[in-house]
């Protein structure tokens, strides 16, 4: 066979595929995978600490430290299919310790000054501050077990049995709690509304 014949047919020969990562299948932490997980999930956990009470302003260095547990674990080993799972996890214990930090922090310095975006308008950033507060302080006020799942199916759009698999719930418990929360969440809305029409009438 010439060797031009043998380039021919080693090009049209297929290549032995690498292995592929299989499900249930453990990975041990390194820097490979720290960047495949910050790739694919940073913004999901970037969203998802400002959700649980996060700071805007925090955002980016909360999320770093979601990651940064995973690069002092070299030991650690995830199963492939529960990455994000086990990122919310982790992102739940960040979220809890910024609260009661700021919470600290609220307590001996008064409330930290809000930052605001210099190309909307005066109009605008008031009636965006204002919604922006009022959900956070609702969600503030929410039990955190009705707050997680309702933050997540209603804000960042995931399904029930997505819920159930981050929170390591069943279904049927996600389903409960899903209505409980839309129920805790309604009721304030009415008492706000009545609220405000009260004031309407003095």
């Amino acid at each position: 066979m010439g060797d031009a014949a043998a380039l021919e047919l080693s090009e049209s020969t297929p290549h032995a595929a690498e292995p592929a990562l299989v499900k249930g299948k453990k990975r041990t932490v390194d820097a490979t995978l720290i960047r495949e997980l910050v790739d694919e999930h940073h913004r999901f956990i970037w969203r998802l600490l400002g959700r649980l009470g996060v700071r805007e302003a925090d955002l980016d260095d909360t999320a770093q430290q979601v990651f940064m547990v995973l690069a002092q674990r070299e030991d650690l080993e995830i199963l492939v299919g529960s990455e994000r799972a086990f990122l919310f996890g982790i992102a739940l214990k960040v979220a809890r310790t910024h609260r009661r930090s700021l919470a600290r922090r609220r307590e001996s310095n008064g409330p930290p000054p809000e930052l605001a975006d210099l190309g909307s308008s005066p109009e605008a950033l008031t009636e965006q501050y204002q919604a922006r507060r009022l959900l956070d302080e609702m969600l503030d006020n929410m039990p955190m077990d009705l707050r997680v799942p309702f933050v997540l199916f209603e804000l960042d759009d995931l399904g029930s049995d997505e819920i159930a698999t981050l929170l390591d719930l069943p279904a049927g418990t996600v389903a409960s709690r899903l209505r409980r929360a839309r129920q805790w969440f309604q009721r304030r809305v009415q008492q706000l509304q009545a609220k405000q029409h009260s004031r309407g009438k003095r």
